[in-house]
């Protein structure tokens, strides 16, 4: 039995065609619509030109969603409202719908990691930062929208406002965009840097975490930056969940150079944790096709 999955993002939204032995048959990429009814007409185009080959259509959405009544209610980086309903020969039963960050989580988990752990945190990196909490096996909802990790209050700086409105979430400070577009500002100022020819010749912020580039004092405090922040996330987290494992996922997962090393380098020289481990990092295993496949898992298991 073949899936329909998308994972939409802020910026584009993927789709594929996986089978039940999770295997991705095709897949595609387009940008993110800009309202409720391009949304529509385009998941639509996509059904159509597929419609032979699926039973199952689930979608991973970054934001809240309300499951029972098969909407997406709001996200930062998609503030507008869809009723799934809407979708040309709409089926309750071969329809499923979660975040994109809840899908991703549970996917790693139960490919990669139940035999080893039972609490699991999950930060997918793109246009914003998601998130998934899997802790004795289980997604971890709260009142239903628990997971959005990116919105943890990190920084006091009014220079730091998030598109959420509040000030100082982790998202606005460390998401993937924001290593792209400091990446394109540091360009700018040195083009002739080592960092600023990588940069040019890939167009991806990870690069900013290659070691075997040499940085200029001031690519290297964006770096410090960057990784201060996203340390006092993942020490945060830990703190309250307890969590064997952090995975690093979403569109940074395909290239993400030294990013664990450099963290796990940051949070041995500045943090303690007395009669404790903190949590190994890894980045996801299944890469950029993480949400794809989760939602897929989401459909074949439910």
């Amino acid at each position: 039995m073949n899936v329909l999955a998308l994972d939409v993002g802020g910026t584009s939204m993927k789709y594929g065609i996986v089978s039940d032995k999770l295997e991705i048959i095709s897949k595609g990429v387009i940008e993110t619509p800009s309202n409720e009814i391009n949304f529509i007409n385009i998941v639509n185009e996509i059904q159509e030109t597929n419609k032979e080959n699926f039973k199952k259509i689930s979608i991973a959405m970054p934001g809240f969603i309300n499951k029972k009544e098969s909407k997406y209610l709001y996200g930062t980086n998609i503030k507008y409202e869809i009723d799934f309903k809407k979708l040309s020969n709409f089926d309750e039963e071969n329809f499923y719908l979660d975040n994109d960050g809840n899908v991703a989580a549970y996917a790693e988990y139960i490919q990669n990691y139940q035999d080893k752990y039972s609490n699991l945190l999950m930060l997918t990196f793109g246009t914003g930062i998601g998130g998934g909490i899997v802790t004795n096996g289980n997604i971890y909802r709260g009142r239903g929208s628990a997971g959005e990790l990116g919105h943890i209050l990190v920084s006091d700086s009014p220079d730091e406002t998030c598109n959420c409105g509040k000030v100082g979430c982790l998202e606005s400070i460390v998401s993937a965009k924001k290593w792209t577009d400091q990446c394109k500002e540091l360009s700018k100022l040195n083009s002739n840097s080592e960092l600023s020819k990588a940069f040019s010749a890939l167009g991806i912020g990870s690069i900013l975490f290659d070691k075997s580039l040499t940085l200029t004092k001031e690519e290297l405090e964006v770096r410090e930056k960057i990784l201060l922040y996203l340390s006092r996330g993942l020490v945060s987290f830990f703190e309250i969940f307890n969590n064997e494992i952090f995975v690093l996922g979403g569109s940074m997962s395909d290239n993400p150079y030294d990013l664990v090393g450099l963290l796990n380098e940051f949070i041995l020289k500045n943090y303690e944790f007395k009669s404790r481990e903190f949590p190994i990092i890894e980045i996801c295993n299944f890469k950029s096709d993480s949400g794809i496949l989760g939602a897929s898992i989401l459909a074949l298991n439910e």
